[in-house]
């Protein structure tokens, strides 16, 4: 059947005129590809900063320390002993560490962020490189001073070969780690967020069509009841949807989990509890679940970009990552590698991560609780 062109023109027409009346959806449209391909493009482009690195001089390598410390994208801690550097990269206050040492040169890492791990190691290596080169340097200059003298038997270029530095590296956390098990984590917290919100905010949007609200605020339930009733319901739902993401992470992509099964699901069910009350909160500004779609591009996306899920928070720009630290989904990351990968428990990630995602869910609880006042009471 041949369609009729004047017919699909009215169709196309109805939809631009149906558009035109939805400012919201002509924003999106213009603004949110903007705002998002900006967000891209300086998280991809931005160069690594904010590392934070031990360094621990035992003696000798001048060179080495020096190039070291003169890479200003290394936040350097000066430490005294190698057992210094091993606790506080254990208590994720250090990315990794230096030892310079007499007969060589250790680096300790965490490798449960690839990208800093090779940022370290390519420093340390390029310093090896400029000492080996200034100590050839100068065996070449003392052997052409000397060159004349009989007897003389001089091997400096020898012994500038000889006394290149050794680097030996040592893995704190991590030694086998592939780029599916440090992401993997991160990317458990994002599908519950991701569903969750828009569950929620979906759900949410139903019972106000439907007049379930109106209806409740009628009965003897306060509003704090009512969202808590909610939350507590859709927990039950986030709690199977965690289990389930969970086995899948662990069980078919082989992430391993150090920590226990109960810390990874507490910080889950938490993050979850944020998500709820956040679709909860946007809820009021939509009309319809097409209107709960477009908050994606301005609630999901942004986390995915700022929030350490698939490249560490030090890559994103001095200037957009203070944005990184009021997303929730940047702690329950943290949160969730320190479990899964280096065996933390909760009083570990207790500060800052579970408290960060407890003030979330609290501030949002109450939004959407006085939201809930404004648009039925």
């Amino acid at each position: 059947m041949i369609p009729d062109f004047s017919r699909v023109g009215v169709v196309s027409l109805r939809v631009v005129r149906q558009l035109k009346r939805d400012r919201r959806t002509i924003g999106l449209i213009v603004f949110a590809p903007i705002v998002l391909m900006i967000l891209f493009g300086y998280a991809l482009s931005g160069d690594m900063s904010g590392v934070h690195l031990g360094l621990v001089d035992e003696g000798g390598h001048p060179v080495i320390r020096g190039h070291i410390e003169s890479i200003s994208d290394f936040d350097l801690l000066h430490l005294r002993t190698e057992s210094d550097a091993e606790r506080l990269i254990k208590d994720g206050r250090l990315n990794g560490a230096v030892v310079l040492q007499p007969d060589g040169v250790r680096v300790l890492l965490d490798s449960s962020s690839l990208q800093i791990s090779n940022a370290i190691t390519a420093a340390v290596q390029a310093g090896a490189a400029a000492e080996g080169a200034t100590m050839n340097a100068r065996g070449a200059e003392g052997a052409s001073n000397t060159g004349s003298e009989s007897g003389a038997g001089y091997s400096g270029g020898a012994a500038g070969a000889e006394g290149a530095s050794a680097i030996t590296t040592r893995y704190i956390f991590g030694y086998d780690l592939e780029m599916m098990d440090t992401v993997g984590p991160a990317i458990l917290g994002l599908v519950v967020f991701f569903f969750t919100f828009i569950n929620a905010a979906i759900s949410f949007i139903r019972e106000r069509s439907q007049g379930t609200l109106e209806k409740f605020m009628v009965s003897p339930l306060s509003r704090v009841e009512m969202i808590s009733g909610y939350v507590l319901g859709f927990s039950l739902f986030t709690l199977l949807q965690s289990a389930t993401t969970l086995s899948v992470v662990t069980l078919g992509f082989g992430v391993p989990l150090k920590g226990s099964v109960a810390s990874a699901l507490f910080i889950v069910l938490l993050l979850g509890a944020g998500s709820l009350v956040l679709g909860s909160f946007f809820s009021n500004f939509a009309r319809s679940e097409f209107q709960v779609v477009q908050f994606i591009p301005l609630i999901i996306t942004p986390q995915i970009v700022l929030c350490g899920i698939w490249w560490p928070l030090q890559s994103v720009p001095d200037f957009i990552r203070p944005f990184s630290y009021i997303l929730p989904l940047t702690y329950a990351a943290d949160a969730l590698r320190a479990v899964m990968l280096r065996g933390a428990g909760i009083a570990d990630i207790l500060y800052p991560d579970l408290l960060a995602l407890g003030v979330f869910f609290v501030l949002f609880f109450a939004a959407a609780t006085l939201m809930l006042r404004r648009e039925v009471g």
